[in-house]
């Protein structure tokens, strides 16, 4: 695919008091998979996490605090888990915004959409370039670039557009240089807050395109241009740029990146650490005593790795 539209961080609250009646009914996950890391989190007494999903109940005892329910927290690491773990359908995250929609106590205060280029329509060299020179057609004032640097040599460049604490921002920026990675692979990533969060999710129910979606709220905000006319407006969009928001309108549903589960990586650790190991056992004293280990360690699980193992087979279609 030539461009992926997905959401990249994403922060509900619903009224529900039960931190796993939240996590069964509406991330579709297994409660006993989550953990109490011993801390609060945002405004919260108590947290249940799971990698990077938090899901933060008991309200700290206050006026501000007061009536906060239970909210669920999950940056991009979280939102890849979700989507691979969640037991919700295909597509997760239309399930997940449709109750979210049709609870009317639901309030999403954050989403960030990621928007992924792969292809090679746009230039980071060209995007801070055109930001630098005002060559870009947006009613958004606030506009920055941050340059990094390894020693005395560039590192890559961040482009925002917007304020930081205003409800909508951009940030643009090449994700495989951060990711270390070869190829293409720029990101344009919408940060949107509040009333805005919860109007993108609403609008995300009702048309069911997230790419189309994402490619109006783009077109609404900002647009890279040409200076071929005095009046900003009426400038000439700059024609990679129109491509890469095409494209994005192409995109019917949320790109689903997997990740590994956490027992195939259980498995990739035993292959890369334990392998040579299990070898040695295996030639002197057999495949029975590697199986009698195996039995024997099953009553020392805990109730998180049992959490684990079924939840692994379930996606797997094997039964108890």
């Amino acid at each position: 695919m030539k461009c992926e539209v997905l959401v990249d961080w994403l922060t509900f609250s619903v009224k529900t008091e039960d931190p796993r009646k939240v996590i069964l009914e509406y991330l579709g996950m297994e409660p006993d998979l989550f953990q109490d890391p011993g801390f609060g989190l945002l405004g919260y007494q108590r947290v249940l996490r799971f990698g990077d999903i938090c899901v933060c109940y008991e309200p700290r005892e206050n006026d501000f605090f007061k009536d906060m329910g239970t909210c669920v927290s999950m940056s991009g690491k979280g939102c890849r888990t979700f989507e691979t773990m969640s037991k919700l359908g295909q597509s997760p995250f239309t399930v997940l915004f449709e109750r979210l929609a049709a609870d009317e106590d639901a309030n999403i205060s954050r989403i960030d959409i990621a928007c992924d280029d792969r292809e090679g329509y746009l230039d980071m060299d060209e995007i801070v370039r055109k930001v630098q020179q005002n060559e870009i057609n947006s009613r958004m004032a606030k506009r920055s670039v941050v340059i990094s640097y390894d020693g005395q040599a560039c590192n890559g460049s961040t482009v925002y557009i917007g304020s930081p604490s205003s409800d909508f921002r951009v940030r643009i920026y090449d994700k495989a240089l951060e990711q270390g990675q070869d190829g293409h692979w720029i990101r344009v990533e919408m940060v949107i807050r509040s009333n805005n969060a919860n109007g993108f999710v609403d609008q995300a129910v009702k048309t069911g395109n997230i790419g189309t979606l994402a490619a109006q709220v783009i077109n609404d905000k900002f647009s890279f241009i040409e200076r071929d006319d005095s009046n900003i407006t009426r400038c000439t969009v700059c024609a990679w740029w129109s491509a890469f928001v095409d494209e994005l309108e192409a995109v019917r549903l949320f790109a689903r990146s997997v990740v590994q589960h956490s027992v195939e990586r259980i498995s990739s650790w035993i292959e890369d650490q334990v392998g040579p190991s299990l070898s040695i056992l295996f030639d002197t004293f057999g495949w029975p005593h590697i199986f009698e280990i195996a039995l024997e360690s099953r009553r020392r699980l805990s109730d998180k790795q049992r959490s684990l193992i079924a939840d692994f087979n379930s996606f797997a279609g094997v039964t108890a």
